[in-house]
């Protein structure tokens, strides 16, 4: 007989009631550690889509520990970011627009740059409250797009749009909430992106996904992974430089069109570890069009370069991420915020 013939004796007493038993243990094992993980995760993680409250709150821990504010005003995906001041009734409103690190939610309130312009500005006997609108993964269209209703919204004194080289891209012609189709002499159209309709049975099971922060931990380390595939586009676009340089002027215009004479562009570098590293084109190319068409705008670099070099630390990075590498961190946020301030108070023709 051979050995896949042989027959495996019949178990029987408590040995065959423990093996009846093994998928009945094996759930609740599984149960078990789902329950536990979804009490532990509490503390750490929270969406902002859920629940549906004026405050929306979110808890990261991807990017150190803390917890965000958000004001669900209806403008922007999140809302308003709060600065952790209280506001002050009938004072003047300054404007914050950018992608991630406006949304900031790896820092606390009172850390965002909005939160040290504010302080500043009242320090300095002008009342003024700071509002700020981030559209994550987001780029220089989304912003273009957004400028009408943010500003018959709020009527802001001024307007800080806060760019990077990834937000002014290739990427801005083919992908995201809204795209930039440039035309031959320079102008553009803005194209909304398509959004997959949110029906039936999948929305009823993000409803309820999102109540879960064991679902909602897992969602957001799938899309950590999927960051990590995404091609850098920063370094794609410098091989086509004649497309980098119509998109970059048809931004800069776009925004000083869109905004007009409140517009305050903020230019921060996409890369800043602890070793040196050379000015971008795209910042150099920035800074020319901005002193060509008058635009005012403020570039960041030195201030943080300068800290760095002074205090032995980085402006990107948290203890649990790679060592200058992600969104800005607290320091980050002050140094950006500090520049801001430097600018708007020492130009007087800028309303504070």
């Amino acid at each position: 007989m051979i050995p896949s013939q042989i027959s495996r004796p019949a178990l029987e007493g408590p040995a065959a009631q423990r093996e009846q038993r093994w998928p009945l243990r094996c759930v609740l094992g599984v149960v078990a550690a789902a329950l536990l993980f979804e009490v532990g995760l509490r503390p750490f993680v929270a969406d902002w889509n859920y629940p549906a409250r004026t405050i929306r709150i979110v808890r990261n821990y991807n990017e150190g520990l803390s917890v965000a504010h958000f004001e669900a005003d209806g403008l922007g995906p999140l809302g308003n970011r709060l600065t952790g001041n209280p506001p002050l009734s009938g004072a003047a409103e300054g404007l914050i627009v950018g992608d991630s690190h406006v949304s900031a939610q790896a820092v606390r309130d009172k850390e965002t740059m909005g939160a040290v312009i504010e302080r500043l500005s009242r320090t300095a006997g002008h009342p003024l409250n700071v509002r700020q609108y981030g559209w994550p993964s987001a780029n220089a269209p989304t912003f273009l797009a957004a400028a009408e209703s943010l500003l018959q919204r709020r009527n802001p004194a001024w307007v800080a749009v806060v760019l990077n080289a990834y937000n002014l891209s290739a990427e801005v012609t083919t992908s995201g909430n809204w795209r930039m189709e440039l035309a031959p002499d320079g102008s553009f159209r803005l194209i909304e992106g398509q959004h997959p309709a949110s029906t039936g049975w999948r929305n009823t099971a993000r409803q309820w996904a999102v109540r879960s922060t064991l679902a909602v931990a897992l969602w957001h380390r799938l899309g950590l992974i999927q960051n990590l595939l995404v091609p850098n586009t920063i370094a794609q676009q410098d091989r086509r430089p004649e497309d980098a340089t119509r998109i970059l002027r048809a931004t800069v215009l776009g925004l000083k069109k869109a905004y007009g004479a409140r517009l305050l562009m903020v230019y921060t570098p996409s890369f800043l570890g602890a070793g040196h590293l050379s000015v971008e084109p795209t910042e150099t190319e920035v800074k020319r069009l901005c002193a060509e068409e008058r635009v005012a705008c403020v570039f960041v670099r030195a201030a943080l370069e300068q800290d760095r070099n002074e205090h032995f630390r980085l402006s990107r990075g948290f203890h649990n991420t790679a060592p200058g590498v992600g969104h800005f961190n607290a320091i980050g946020h002050r140094i950006i915020g500090e520049e801001v301030w430097r600018y708007l108070s020492a130009h007087s023709s800028t309303p504070l």
